[in-house]
């Protein structure tokens, strides 16, 4: 069983951009590698809480969460990536409840994709249901 993480968390910010697109090029996520401007963007738009864990020696980003809300009730999970090699360690746990707490509002929504994603949800305090992702459409 890999130690527990006891590192730093921090708010992003513009430093800690190009290895959070090297994570998202690592998982697969296109869409935040094809223009980093417009990560950064994303990162730090109003009502969003972007948070990223630095390894304990290296002071390297090995997870970051971004988290949008209205700062009084509804938030909703956006990004939440861990680097695999520190999984299992509490990385994503910590970045999930600090943003949380950060954010001001009493509830969160996720879109999950995955078993090994939706058995760490499920170990979190939360109320199951279902959901749709929305694509832009004609009126």
């Amino acid at each position: 069983m890999p130690s527990a993480y006891v590192a730093p968390v921090l708010v992003y910010n513009r430093s800690h951009l190009d290895e959070v697109v090297a994570l998202c090029s690592e998982e697969g996520w296109t869409d935040y590698v094809k223009d980093p401007e417009r990560t950064h963007r994303v990162l730090t738009a109003p009502g969003v809480i972007s948070l990223v864990a630095l390894d304990q020696g290296k002071a390297a980003v090995v997870g970051f969460i971004q988290l949008q809300g209205d700062g009084e009730l509804q938030a909703h999970v956006s990004l939440l990536l861990v680097k695999p090699q520190y999984r299992l360690r509490g990385v994503a746990r910590l970045l999930l409840g600090r943003a949380l707490r950060d954010s001001g509002c009493v509830r969160a929504d996720v879109f999950v994709e995955g078993d090994d994603a939706t058995a760490f949800y499920r170990r979190m305090p939360h109320k199951e249901g279902k959901g749709f992702r929305l694509q832009p459409f004609e009126t």
